[in-house]
């Protein structure tokens, strides 16, 4: 790589230059309202970075690589080999990238900050795609994401960028170009009609009683956290039906409901008992009192001190 990292968010650190492990993550930042995250590497020890959100949007593709993602300690999210993904980290929501050993780690990440994304998109004049109406049209208190498999055009973009050698000025130019045709390249795929069509699921008999229980399961035991692949095999379902069925019949995420759970138990904790906020904020599985604020205020309305007072 011929550019030391610049000034990043602190959501978009790449892991650090000292860890155990061969190659260079490199970040390029386009005068704060782009960034690029250029990825090859291999690692010998698993590495684990825990990051508070900031108000972003991310585009991601990897050509190769095992990663997993936690969110708040509770969801988690798995991209191995080939992938395209987005994300809305949104602001103290903390996100743990689980980076595993002995995998060529090869991938570019582009973000941007909400607000710019939905200046370029031109509301007015712009569909929203279906897959990402989550993402940038709702603003909750979870993880936005829409996952896919990578199209050719997304493969070779990654690649044009990965392959770079050119230097100075040059170089900067020809990648914010590359990294904003690639978000263009990502929401044209993602607003397709097949795409569209994969984003639901026909719905069994047997399904629905599965997903209820999966809905009961959450209910009785939300403080122990829940991984979705775990959820799935213990309930026979695959990972799409799972997810997409849970929000089809009930009209909220699994890492929505969960969440919701718990905020619950917090107000309830609140009025109840004389627990500081803090200690609040851990019983329910926080363990930042300054993300468990953000995380409250943002479901219901108010901090946490305000719900000692308000009937």
């Amino acid at each position: 790589m011929t550019e030391p990292p610049l000034s990043v968010p602190s959501m978009f650190v790449p892991p650090a230059l000292a860890m155990p492990g061969s190659g260079l993550p490199e970040v390029i930042d386009f005068g704060s309202r782009l960034w690029l995250s250029i990825d090859n590497y291999r690692l010998r020890e698993r590495y684990d970075s825990l990051i508070h959100g900031e108000d972003m949007i991310k585009f991601h593709v990897r050509l190769a690589g095992r990663r997993s993602l936690t969110f708040d300690g509770y969801d988690m999210l798995a991209l191995d080999d080939t992938a395209t993904a987005v994300l809305l980290h949104e602001r103290d929501l903390p996100k743990t990238d689980h980076i595993f050993a002995n995998h060529e780690e090869v991938s570019i990440t582009v973000a941007m900050k909400r607000q710019r994304f939905l200046e370029y998109l031109d509301t007015g004049n712009t569909g929203v795609p279906v897959v990402l109406e989550d993402v940038i049209s709702r603003y909750a208190h979870t993880p936005r994401l829409a996952t896919a498999v990578p199209t050719p055009d997304e493969i070779r973009l990654a690649r044009e960028i990965l392959g770079c050698r050119r230097t100075g000025p040059m170089r900067k130019l020809f990648l914010e170009a590359k990294a904003l045709e690639f978000i263009h390249a990502v929401l044209e795929h993602l607003v397709s009609p097949a795409e569209a069509r994969a984003s639901s699921v026909r719905l069994t008999e047997r399904d629905k009683r599965q997903l209820q229980q999966v809905r009961e399961r959450l209910e009785a035991s939300f403080m122990e956290g829940a991984r979705i692949e775990d959820l799935a095999r213990e309930f026979g379902l695959n990972r799409n039906k799972l997810c997409t069925g849970f929000r089809n019949l009930f009209g909220v995420s699994i890492f929505d409901f969960a969440s919701g759970l718990r905020m619950d138990q917090a107000r309830r904790l609140l009025r109840e008992s004389s627990l500081s906020v803090s200690e609040v904020a851990l019983s329910v599985g926080y363990s930042s009192t300054g993300a468990f604020s953000s995380a409250f205020h943002r479901y219901f309305g108010h901090s946490p001190s305000e719900a000692r007072i308000l009937p």
